[in-house]
């Protein structure tokens, strides 16, 4: 238990960990193997965590061990792995930073199902980290069950269609959102899909913050609804379903993409201003006009605006304030994806039996 929060940062590359080294009783009546705590504690059920992780000890170098007992122990382990990836946090940050983003739907839904997705894969790594193998042989080749089967399809998905996008590994995708908070989850996914995309050469560099949180606006409304799928008896149907919400989720930050691109990518007025003067003073002089091919996003980019005037250009096209100038809306402007029932402030992700 000393060593735990050092193994997850070790096999995720995080920071650091949130856990303040307290651990306590996760009660029975909340039907959870574990919690991990707003105030960076975290809890663990008796049954079906303490216990079997004390009689792994117990029998520590006993071998042949039969199946059903191995996979007590490495879901025990899995669960202690889970608890402590939603504890990693990126420089600056705690875990409690993302209480109340967790508290809507789409937030949640994705710190559950990464967390679950990069414990669950990478559990080998935090037994070798932990030395378990040795105490419990045969633990690595035990059978565990996944957790969240409501989320974790999701967020699969969601992490193999950014990979796709990017250029990176799925794997890698889902480390570099486990290694954040839940309120940062959505945005750096926002940030990967910016980034690979044709927006650095064309968004001023004071506008990117702004840009990357209307990609991460429009991914959340997709994954709003997978808590209900909870309750969904057929198993293929709740995992087809969960996955369709992840991959829906993507698209929708790439069709943000696309919309940001194009607003940026269209030539300025006095641009095309310049062009019609210039066609009628060479109509004037006796001299056929020259036939202007497309304005393309490169040709804009080469009149080289100043960052500043490049923002008010970009206003003066769409009528509006640059990007900068925009203020969040409040809840009830925008219109709450929040359920009427949500788990409580006071405790922290967990898993759901």
């Amino acid at each position: 238990m000393a060593e735990q929060a050092r193994a997850a940062i070790r096999v995720s590359g995080a920071h650091h960990s949130s856990w303040n080294g307290k651990v306590g009783i996760t009660p029975p009546e909340d039907n959870a193997h574990g919690v991990a705590q707003w105030d960076h504690t975290i809890t663990y059920a008796d049954r079906s965590v303490t216990q079997p992780l004390k009689e792994m000890f117990e029998n520590e170098r006993v071998y042949n061990q039969d199946p059903e007992t191995l996979r007590s122990y490495r879901e025990a382990v899995k669960t202690v792995h889970h608890e402590n990836t939603h504890m990693l946090a990126a420089e600056g940050t705690q875990h409690a930073d993302g209480k109340q983003a967790f508290q809507n739907l789409p937030e949640q839904a994705l710190e559950e199902g990464i967390s679950e997705v990069h414990s669950y894969d990478n559990l080998n790594e935090y037994i070798d980290e932990l030395g378990l193998e040795d105490v419990a042989p045969g633990i690595k080749s035990a059978e565990a069950r996944p957790s969240y089967p409501h989320y974790t399809p999701a967020a699969r998905r969601f992490a193999e269609n950014i990979g796709r996008e990017t250029g990176e590994e799925s794997t890698e995708v889902v480390r570099r959102l486990a290694v954040v908070n839940a309120e940062q989850k959505f945005r750096v996914a926002a940030g990967m899909l910016y980034d690979s995309s044709d927006l650095p050469g064309k968004v001023p560099e004071q506008e990117r913050d702004a840009a990357i949180r209307r990609i991460e606006t429009a991914m959340k409304p997709a994954m709003s609804g997978l808590k209900e799928l909870k309750e969904e008896s057929d198993p293929e149907k709740k995992r087809r379903e969960s996955a369709k919400a992840g991959a829906r989720s993507v698209e929708a930050g790439l069709d943000e993409v696309d919309k940001l691109s194009k607003e940026w990518g269209q030539p300025a007025p006095e641009a095309r201003v310049e062009r019609g003067v210039a066609a009628e003073q060479g109509r004037s002089n006796g001299q056929a006009p020259q036939e202007a091919g497309p304005q393309t996003a490169d040709s804009a980019e080469s009149q080289q605006l100043p960052p500043d005037l490049a923002a008010a250009v970009h206003a003066s096209r769409s009528g509006s304030e640059p990007l900068s100038s925009a203020s969040r809306l409040g809840e009830d402007r925008m219109g709450s994806r929040r359920s009427g029932t949500q788990s409580s402030p006071e405790r922290g992700p967990e898993i759901q039996r």
